[in-house]
């Protein structure tokens, strides 16, 4: 016969087992007024965003094949790896996130997206941050989508 602490701690880690095994990272609604944007500028904004879900994925070649060859060459796998392991080591694990506005800029367009993040402390108490995320993309000679830069603010 088991006993009921046991009973409790072994469901208590099949829950857990459960629910880490898979994470899910929602894109939230925008604001209908920000769909309204030209197809151009609408590329760039779609484009942005494979960027940023393949950083809060943990997709490091996802990533770096978004860059341009120039930021290919300065950031690989390894600046990859130790960027995002520093975010979620300050921020927590990403759970959802949306997009705020593009700015107004003559070459480059920087987008802007809202990402929040939930860190849990050693007694699994949740505690939620948000930090905006900036992608800076424009077209290249051939009329190609080209990201030139990024970074969390």
């Amino acid at each position: 016969m088991t006993s009921l602490p046991k009973l409790l701690t072994l469901a208590a880690a099949l829950f857990t087992l459960l629910t880490t095994a898979c994470t899910t990272i929602r894109e939230l609604p925008s604001d209908p007024a920000d769909l309204e944007l030209s197809s151009e500028a609408a590329e760039e904004r779609d484009y942005s965003r494979k960027l940023l879900e393949a950083f809060l994925k943990n997709d490091a070649s996802g990533f770096i094949a978004l860059l341009s060859p120039e930021m290919k060459e300065e950031f690989g796998k390894d600046k990859f790896e130790l960027s995002r392991k520093v975010i979620t080591e300050t921020l927590g694990e990403p759970v959802s996130f949306s997009y705020v506005t593009a700015l107004e800029h003559v070459a480059i367009t920087p987008y802007i997206w809202k990402v929040r993040f939930v860190l849990k402390n050693k007694e699994n108490k949740e505690y939620y941050s948000e930090a905006l995320f900036r992608v800076l993309a424009g077209h290249d000679t051939k009329g190609d989508v080209i990201v030139v830069g990024f970074n969390f603010l």
